[in-house]
């Protein structure tokens, strides 16, 4: 009876560390090792406007981007993205931008050749670098020009995590 009562439990603490959880987008097995955070991207022409809101002019919707890489044989290999929309946590901290996303390009940095592409519509190639130190994007290049991270003006937040691509 012991060793019954026993097994019971090893099946019962191990079905509890096993739970599902959402994290970024997809479920994962606790179990499972986790990403780190994402890089976040905001992107705003070069008067501020954000061009990724659906109420701009010329905007960019999702279909009309393309965040990749590129094998040893230059073949294309599509890098999942999101485009998230602003967020507050309290009063004073938040960011008015829609972001584009992607949980998958800090893990895919680690692994693969460091550099990925952005197409944003009809717009010329982006080349993107990053450093990654303990998960983080510690930095992040752009046509190998270090790109800022975004301040919320009005808030005096700093976002980190969350960098800027002005185009012009």
């Amino acid at each position: 009876m012991k060793k019954i009562l026993i097994v019971l439990m090893v099946i019962f603490i191990a079905n509890l560390g096993c739970k599902k959880a959402n994290v970024g987008g997809e479920g994962l097995c606790a179990c499972s090792v986790l990403s780190g955070p994402p890089l976040v991207l905001v992107i705003k022409n070069s008067t501020d406007v954000d061009l990724l809101n659906p109420k701009t002019t010329g905007y960019f919707d999702k279909n009309q981007i393309q965040l990749y890489s590129k094998d040893a044989n230059n073949e294309i290999k599509q890098i999942t993205f999101e485009i998230r929309p602003p967020f507050s946590y309290s009063n004073n901290q938040k960011l008015d931008y829609y972001q584009l996303t992607s949980y998958q390009l800090p893990t895919l940095s680690k692994s693969i050749d460091n550099t990925f592409y952005l197409k944003l519509g009809d717009n010329k190639l982006f080349e993107i670098n990053m450093k990654i130190n303990k998960n983080m994007v510690e930095k992040l290049l752009i046509d190998k020009a270090e790109v800022p991270k975004e301040t919320q003006a009005g808030s005096n937040m700093y976002l980190e995590g969350i960098y800027r691509l002005k185009i012009q």
